[in-house]
């Protein structure tokens, strides 16, 4: 697992580097501000979360870094993602870490020994119909290493599966999603749905030059019986 960031920094160097020649780099930066932390389904910090993100793209292939730390608990996450776009597919490689700030010492981040880690790596592949009339996409992703086990410590490969769909009313850009756990293990106990709602995004308008942009989202969890609404702004 190492020498597979090691090749994915070794990538990403030489991506920039060609870019900075090219001149074709696009670079983003920003942050949302969310009141629970909500994904797929699971709540992962029922505290407001300042989530922070940097990214660069070079002809289809994406680096980007993506944070979550709580305004009044402990919780801090710092993600990885490497994805790769051709076409309708997005291929993507993800690493999710989770650090206990009350003590720095807990997790190495740099600790890759199977039973001790604190990443969550993932692989996921996207489909995105290109038809104006029906633009749905797919999401397939799998646990492929870190603390997703069974009771013999091995690996589950828990795999989530998501149907999004998204159109506009009025100013308001909506999607209607339904997600569901494949078979036991890191999402839940059994195979089911697990993730099914609406995302509604648009601009608050402030003045005549300044609005924000805010995201509300509703779901539910019908495996675990668990109901969410969270609003969010992104600065």
């Amino acid at each position: 697992m190492k020498n597979v960031w090691v090749l994915i920094g070794y990538l990403c160097l030489c991506i920039t580097m060609q870019a900075q020649a090219s001149n074709k780099m696009a670079f983003d930066a920003g942050s949302d501000i969310k009141s629970r932390y909500v994904w797929r389904g699971m709540l992962f910090c029922d505290a407001p979360c300042v989530q922070p993100y940097m990214s660069v793209n070079w002809h289809g292939l994406t680096a980007m870094v993506w944070g979550a730390y709580a305004t009044s608990k402990n919780y801090a996450e710092v993600d990885l993602f490497l994805s790769y776009n051709i076409g309708a597919f997005t291929f993507n490689l993800n690493d999710f870490y989770t650090e206990d700030e009350r003590d720095m010492s807990a997790n190495d981040f740099t600790q890759w020994n199977d039973s001790l880690t604190n990443h969550l790596v993932e692989t996921s592949v996207v489909y995105t119909m290109s038809s104006d009339v029906f633009p749905m996409s797919l999401t397939l992703s799998s646990i492929i290493y870190g603390p997703d086990k069974d009771e013999q410590k091995n690996q589950n490969y828990s795999s989530y599966l998501e149907a999004s769909l998204p159109f506009k009313v009025n100013t308001y850009s909506l999607s209607v999603f339904c997600g569901a756990t494949l078979f036991k293990g890191f999402y839940a106990s059994s195979a089911g749905v697990i993730n099914v709602g609406v995302n509604s995004s648009y601009n608050l308008r402030l003045s005549e030059k300044y609005s924000i942009p805010v995201n509300l989202e509703l779901s539910v969890n019908p495996k675990k019986r668990d109901l969410f609404f969270v609003a969010g702004i992104s600065l």
